[in-house]
Parts: C-alpha cells; sequence; structure tokens
C-alpha cells in the first residue's frame, strides 16, 4: 500500500490541546555549545589557507560507516512493523530540567552539530531493516543526502516539545541536539572563520531558513506527534527527498522504503490506536513536511546569491553532502 491509498475525509476529530505545564527555572547555563557538548572528534577544520575554511569529513564519514556496519546497539523485535522498529532509533525524549542555554554559536559548535546529525541519523536507520539490505555504497549515499533534512525536522519537533512542557512561546528559541537551546536572535555569532563579510549580513543569510519554519513548529505544537508519527514524518521527508534528488534506482529504493512504512502506518492507526479516520490527521503531518521542502527550494534562491556574491568561504571533501544545507 502507498500513501496514495490512505483513507481521506473520514476523520472529524482534531487532536485535543495541551495544558501547558509551569516553566522550570534553568540553572547552570554555559556560555556556549562549546563548553556543554565539546569539540567534535572526527570533523576536521582547517583554516591554512586565508581564503578558505576547508572542511574534511573522511574520518566523520568513516565513523559514520562504522555504525552502519554495527547496527543498532540490542536487538529489536515488532513483530514485524518496521515503523515501529525505526521509532526506537529516534531516542527524542526531551527533558526540561536538563536543558541548557546556549550564548555563543562559534565554528566548534556549529561543526559540532553537524557531527552529531550524522552520526544520530546513521544511527537511525541502522533500526530499518529494509534500509539494511542495501549495500553499504548506497547506505552512506542516502546517509550523505538526507542527514541535514533530518535535523530540520528533528529540530523543530523538539522545539515543539519544549513549548508544551516549559509553557513558553518565543519564536526566535530553537532546541538543537536535544539538550540545548539557542535563541536565534540573540545568539553570539561568529562567523569570520565561513566569511569574510560582515557578521550581520552572513547571520542574516544562515539565520533565515530558521526564521522561515516557524509556522511548521506551530503545526508540531498544536498535532502533538507520538513517536510513531514523527518517524514516519521523518522518513517520508528525507526519503522523498533523496528519490526526487536523485531518481532511477535511489528513487525506486525510496519509493519502496515509503510503501513498507505507509503499511505499517496504516496498521498502527487501525489496529493500536483504534482509529481507522486518520487521513485528516495524516493530511495535516503531510502539509508540515511540504512547508519544509518548500523551504528547501526557496533556500536554493538564497544560496543563488550567496554563490553569486562569493559569501560563504568554506570548502567541503563532499560537497554533496552539504546541498540544501545553508552551507553550500
Amino acid at each position: 500500500m502507498v500513501t496514495a491509498n490512505f483513507q481521506y475525509n473520514r476523520d472529524g476529530i482534531s487532536p485535543p490541546s495541551d495544558t501547558l505545564a509551569t516553566i522550570t527555572t534553568l540553572n547552570t547555563i554555559p556560555p556556549s555549545l562549546d563548553q556543554y557538548l565539546g569539540k567534535p572528534h572526527f570533523l576536521f577544520l582547517s583554516e591554512k589557507n586565508p581564503k578558505k575554511t576547508i572542511i574534511d569529513l573522511h574520518r566523520l564519514l568513516g565513523e559514520a560507516s562504522k555504525i552502519l556496519n554495527l547496527g543498532p546497539a540490542a536487538p529489536i523485535f515488532c513483530g514485524g512493523n518496521q515503523l515501529k522498529k525505526l521509532s526506537f532509533g529516534l531516542k527524542n525524549d526531551f527533558n526540561l530540567a536538563k536543558l541548557k542555554m546556549a550564548k555563543r554559536m562559534t565554528k566548534s559548535e556549529i561543526a559540532g552539530n553537524w557531527e552529531h546529525y550524522v552520526k544520530k541519523v546513521a544511527t537511525w536507520l541502522t533500526h530499518f531493516d529494509e534500509y539494511k539490505k542495501l549495500s553499504i555504497g548506497l547506505q552512506m549515499k542516502i546517509l550523505q543526502t538526507i542527514w541535514h533534512i533530518w535535523s530540520r525536522l528533528e529540530k523543530l519537533s523538539t522545539t515543539a516539545k519544549y513549548r508544551r512542557v516549559s509553557g513558553k512561546i518565543k519564536k526566535t528559541e530553537v532546541v538543537v541536539q536535544n539538550g540545548v537551546l539557542i535563541d536565534i536572535g540573540d545568539v553570539d555569532f561568529d562567523s569570520s572563520w565561513l566569511s569574510d563579510y560582515p557578521n550581520e549580513i552572513v547571520r542574516g543569510f544562515l539565520m533565515h531558513s530558521s526564521c522561515d519554519q516557524f509556522t511548521v513548529t506551530d503545526g508540531l505544537y498544536a498535532l502533538q506527534l507520538t513517536d510513531i508519527e514523527l518517524t514516519y514524518m521523518l522518513a517520508q521527508l528525507c526519503f522523498q527527498y533523496a528519490g526526487n534528488r536523485y531518481q532511477g534506482k535511489i528513487q525506486e529504493v525510496c519509493d519502496r522504503f515509503l510503501t513498507v512504512l505507509s503499511n505499517d502506518l496504516h496498521d498502527y492507526y487501525v489496529n493500536e490506536m483504534d482509529n481507522p479516520r486518520y487521513a485528516q490527521r495524516l493530511a495535516k503531518m503531510m502539509q508540515l513536511n511540504n512547508a519544509i521542502q518548500q523551504n528547501i527550494r526557496c533556500g536554493r534562491d538564497r544560496m543563488h546569491l550567496v554563490h553569486t556574491f562569493g559569501l560563504l568561504k568554506l570548502e567541503f571533501t563532499h560537497p554533496e553532502m552539504f546541498r540544501d544545507s545553508g552551507f553550500h
């Protein structure tokens, strides 16, 4: 079964709104992600060439390949439901008491975010049996294509959780890496390592994509997704993006993935949630994914300007990994 076969216009029940929790005071706030998370261990950045900052991804991709080869840490039994098994790899728990505010974003913080999400998506994919049937070369190609697309939705979803639990709704606040809060309108942003242009100009380009996603966060806040639903949204967004980008064999593979996961989602709604009239809810989820894809397409116009004016001085050993990321 494919998404087109889902039942539409039968769900008359809207998801209930949640009561906002009392805000918790956060203590021991580190000034930057660098102090809270530590520097990246597998991503090498070199500024020996004053005209370029070289981003060497070889070691990071080697670590990602190792994760894919090792597979999940423990066997998971889900009765053949691959969507449920994939949801175990999400590990999207949110703990307000452990949330830290980062006041600075420098080279180490941004590179640390890249490394975090590449490894997290690799771990997530090891929970998907259909994906593991592919050759390691094809597995790596898909991982390199989708990691930053996956991170977009995961960050927005975690931010929506933060709003519900804390009771705070400040549109410029975004949660990254599950446990770090950044106010993109107020954070101290160092752009000297990635551009020779004034900081405010670079900041405006790079922060713009985050601001475009406020409506998606609002939608996620209202839906209050289960882990199964969020997993499906992540998979649909990423595999559709990869299939459209490469066509051919990769599109065939991604279409097969989505057929399997769509069947599992139907089984989840009908047999576990006792909700055969899930079509309206599913439509809202897909609208949010479509909004993210529209943002990606708009980002290409911004990046055309970046390349025209030579705004960024980054050079990647694997530039295909950062297409549509806002950095290449």
